[in-house]
């Protein structure tokens, strides 16, 4: 499969996925969103669970891509509780943002496909096994005491931050706002 073209068909269906929700996205629909010729799509995915195994792939690389990023910048300076809890209450902040708010609504769009999809299903605890390891070592590195103990809420912290805050676009969340929330799950964590 090209390269270049798979991701093409991959950003169409979040695209598809945060405007139309899972109804909209038909390989005709992904065709017409990434301006290829019809049959384009279903050439490379045959299956819809295919189309959907490729978003949620692209959706992921994404999602690593700028936590990579976090990664670098977390590693130029000295570890810390205070780093941490900022370095992260800006990640959830910059996928807030309106920059990235249809891949945000794609994440629960599929998030809820696989709910019903166990070969999604796979995917998605697959991936968060992943987040849920560098949370955990990430946690650690700033001192907090059980951090298998409190990896687990820190995600779903983040995870019902960012899910609030799609669901309720009146009334975003401040940074300081988002700095307390974590710090509190966080600080429950420390000896």
């Amino acid at each position: 499969m090209d390269p270049d073209r798979k991701t093409l068909i991959a950003d169409a269906a979040i695209a598809l996925l945060a405007k139309a929700g899972a109804k909209g996205l038909t390989h005709r629909a992904v065709d017409v969103e990434a301006g290829l010729p019809q049959g384009s799509s279903s050439a490379y995915c045959r299956t819809r669970l295919q189309l959907l195994t490729l978003a949620l792939l692209r959706h992921a690389a994404l999602d690593q891509a700028d936590l990579q990023a976090d990664a670098l910048q977390w590693a130029q300076g000295q570890p810390s509780v205070e780093r941490f809890i900022d370095l992260l209450a800006r990640r959830v902040i910059d996928w807030l943002s309106p920059a990235k708010q249809a891949r945000l609504v794609a994440r629960f769009e599929l998030f809820l496909i696989a709910s019903r999809e166990p070969d999604l299903a796979a995917i998605v605890g697959e991936l968060r096994g992943g987040f849920l390891q560098a949370s955990v070592e990430g946690l650690r590195r700033v001192g907090v005491a059980e951090p298998e103990e409190v990896a687990p809420g820190l995600l779903m912290a983040v995870d019902g931050l960012l899910m609030s805050q799609v669901a309720d676009t009146g009334h975003p969340l401040s940074p300081a706002q988002c700095k307390a929330l974590l710090s509190r799950v966080i600080q429950s964590g420390l000896a």
